[in-house]
């Protein structure tokens, strides 16, 4: 079966930093906010839409080719879980598997947007990084049962750490860390 990997997290929380590293060989990532900010800094007119048929495009090649494929999603609005859906619907031999990095400490979010912002990246305003950070755990929950296999990453400062691989709903574990982060242990506790 052909697996839709979902690279998943608040803005700023390292999913185009560190997402690439955690895909298998040779399974091509589509990172939207990177083609929307080349196609900016290349004076592309009307670089937001064409971003999107590009990305479209992408998606719709994988899928019409039954390939491995991932994408960055924040998984902090409902829209992201209609894309989910729409591919359940139009595509059910796919496998979900969501790689979700997440933290404790919402400042580390919130300073390393500003950093990339500074650098000249995107910029996400800090009011919607916020509701983003909030809303990311909660919608997962309302929408676990779209997943097939899940992996938790955890952010800090110093370190990321894969702390948490396992399959949903049969509860098959890949691997847990002895010490989980707060986010875990508080949210999604039957999983552990």
């Amino acid at each position: 079966m052909p697996t839709l990997y979902i690279i998943a997290g608040p803005p700023g929380i390292g999913k185009s930093t560190y997402g690439e590293d955690l895909m298998p060989p040779f399974v091509k990532l589509l990172n939207h906010d990177l083609i929307n900010t080349a196609y900016k800094y290349q004076n592309i007119e009307n670089y937001e839409e064409r971003a999107n048929i590009r990305a479209n495009a992408f998606i719709k090649e994988n899928l019409n080719a039954n390939a491995n494929f991932g994408v960055e999603l924040n998984l902090g609005f409902e829209s992201h879980y209609d894309f989910i859906r729409w591919v359940r619907k139009n595509s059910p031999q796919y496998q979900i598997s969501i790689f979700l990095f997440f933290t404790d400490d919402i400042q580390i979010c919130l300073d390393r947007a500003l950093l990339r912002a500074q650098a000249g990246g995107h910029l996400v305003e800090p009011d919607i990084i916020k509701k983003m950070y909030q809303d990311t755990i909660h919608l997962l929950r309302e929408n676990i049962k779209m997943v097939n296999q899940l992996q938790f990453i955890n952010i800090t400062y110093d370190t990321n750490r894969l702390v948490y691989s396992g399959y949903y709903p049969n509860k098959k574990l890949d691997f847990i860390e002895d010490n989980l982060p707060n986010w875990v242990t508080d949210k999604f506790s039957e999983l552990l």
